[in-house]
């Protein structure tokens, strides 16, 4: 029925950006119904949607079509353009989830200001 193959990676990597896109869309809404539920709207989530998310699966999906059928130098544009998408949306679920559930994610690798106490040898 479905016959997809690794080949595939356009379609591939939309589904990885459209999916990063939906889950920071949930988040956001939880986060904000969770932090202020009184004055919390759910008819401005179109305007929402029509703003902020479908510009991005609306132009990553013609790139995509264009990388399919076109080729050179589209697919180029559109794996850095899907790169930098998911990037962006990963990096937001990231600081949605650390504020949603009150967590404040650091490095342990001694890399940033907040590792002042770490151990100067420990990747020796």
């Amino acid at each position: 029925m479905f016959d997809i193959t690794l080949a595939d990676g356009v379609l591939y990597s939309f589904i990885v950006v459209a999916v990063a896109i939906v889950i920071d869309t949930l988040l956001g809404a939880i986060k904000a119904a969770k932090d202020d539920y009184d004055s919390f709207d759910f008819r401005k989530l179109p305007k929402f949607l029509s703003t902020g998310i479908l510009p991005y699966v609306g132009g990553l999906g013609i790139l995509a079509l264009a990388a399919e059928f076109v080729g050179e130098p589209y697919s180029a544009l559109f794996y850095a353009s899907a790169a930098a998408v998911t990037f962006k949306y990963v990096t937001e679920i990231k600081d949605k989830l650390a504020r949603l559930f009150d967590v404040d994610i650091k490095h342990s690798d001694g890399i940033g200001p907040d590792n002042e106490s770490a151990d100067p040898d420990a990747g020796l």
